[in-house]
């Protein structure tokens, strides 16, 4: 008979990088460089033999952005460059802005697989994304199989981030999708504004009162050394996207959608980073000597119609919720991704959020969206928080383009 495995399933540890602002210090980076060193920090947090780990899940969205192609080996080139030995397996997945929620349930799904099918116990998990070195792309044609590594002239050529943020099926742009969304559950320019300063607002307070500072906040984050533009050695401890703004500020600077909803001021920031988790069976974590504090309670991933794709954390976060039997006031801290002021204030708006139980410490307005780490910087914060606070129950969200949503609800076990 086959045996069953306990279901109980904890993260062990977490860490992620400072993020970096576009063309900033971490653009030097590959987005392998960064992941290796969230997940060397991960693993040196966890305090496991690298032995014990059995497989490496990571997330990376934007190819092409390695020196020689090389992020076609992304999770591949993390696991070895970590000195987890060349019978590490590793997977790459891909679901654009929920990516880095999406290897921990990967990593998860491998945990609880039947022993006869896929005996994991220990999973790596990670993102990293360089959006920086996004590059330009040349859509010329090969010339022929007897030419084949000639091109034709004329290539149509394309800034590879930009053209992404089209979505041609559903004849939308990401943008043009959070201001649909926010205008139809009636999310005001001046209620995106607010809510992009108070953005900043929490970050701001958050960094001053952070463990480097001898605060007790942001400890997911850990330090590192940099050479930035201007080739001077930086040693850095946060987000670089924080900015000291204002509601007049921002409220002057013009709305690029047809509702106006949307501006420079109160999207995303483009930014570089990475984030890890070390995911375990609770048996094998207790057995090793892991922290076995968190555990996974359950996880939604749903589909929303793509445009108006900013909701989709109200679905999945309703069925993470459903399948655990709990309510959305049941959860005392929130992590919900920012990709733009009005597709968050919507969800708020559905979900009817108490704004002082999300994104306590800023969310991506103001500290940036790497696609590929987000999801799981979200979690590493949100660990870390639940722990500093006592908080029990914490759930972590984001919209994906295209018309998605996921989300994970994880537990305190110290908390009452």
């Amino acid at each position: 008979m086959t045996q069953e495995k306990d279901l109980k399933i904890v993260i062990a540890a977490a860490a992620r990088t400072p993020l970096g602002v576009k063309c900033g210090t971490l653009s030097g980076f590959s987005a392998e460089d960064l992941a290796v060193l969230a997940c060397e920090e991960t693993i040196t947090r966890s305090g496991i033999d690298k032995t014990n780990i059995d497989s490496c899940v990571g997330a990376n969205v934007y190819q092409f952005t390695a020196p020689g192609s090389q992020d076609l080996y992304f999770p591949r080139n993390v696991a070895l460059r970590c000195g987890l030995g060349d019978e590490m397996p590793a997977l790459l997945v891909q679901r654009i802005c929920g990516s880095g929620i999406q290897v921990i349930v990967n990593g998860m799904q491998q945990i609880a697989m039947p022993n006869n099918m896929d005996d994991s116990r220990v999973v790596l998990c990670f993102g990293g994304e360089t959006m920086t070195r996004a590059p330009q792309i040349n859509r010329a044609k090969r010339k022929s199989s007897a030419f084949f590594w000639e091109f034709e002239d004329g290539g149509k050529s394309e800034d590879s981030m930009l053209a992404s943020l089209n979505h041609d099926v559903a004849n939308t742009a990401m943008m043009l999708t959070a201001d649909e969304y926010g205008s139809k559950v009636g999310v005001t320019r001046q209620e995106c504004d607010e809510f992009a300063v108070e953005s900043h607002r929490r970050a701001r307070a958050a960094r001053s009162d952070s463990h480097f500072n001898g605060g007790d906040r942001m400890r997911g984050i850990f330090a590192l050394d940099a050479v930035d533009r201007n080739g001077h050695a930086v040693h850095m401890e946060s987000d670089e996207c924080i900015r000291d703004t204002d509601y007049e500020t921002l409220a002057s600077l013009p709305g690029f959608t047809p509702n106006k909803l949307i501006s420079p001021g109160n999207a995303s920031e483009i930014a570089d980073g990475a984030a890890a988790v070390l995911v375990a069976d609770h048996e094998k974590a207790t057995e090793l000597g892991l922290d076995t504090q968190f555990e996974i309670v359950s996880y939604g991933i749903s589909g929303v119609d793509p445009r108006i794709m900013g909701q989709g954390p109200v679905p999945s976060i309703r069925q993470a919720l459903e399948r655990a039997g709990l309510n959305t006031d049941d959860i005392d801290l929130y992590e919900i991704n920012e990709a733009f002021a009005a597709q968050y204030l919507g969800c708020e708006k559905e979900l009817e959020l108490d704004r002082d139980k999300v994104n306590v410490n800023g969310g991506a307005v103001a500290l940036g969206h790497p696609l590929g780490a987000t999801g799981t910087r979200l979690v590493t914060d949100l660990m870390y928080e639940m722990d500093r606070r006592g908080a029990k129950l914490g759930c972590a969200s984001a919209c994906i383009g295209g018309g998605q949503g996921i989300a994970m609800i994880i537990r305190n076990t110290k908390a009452s």
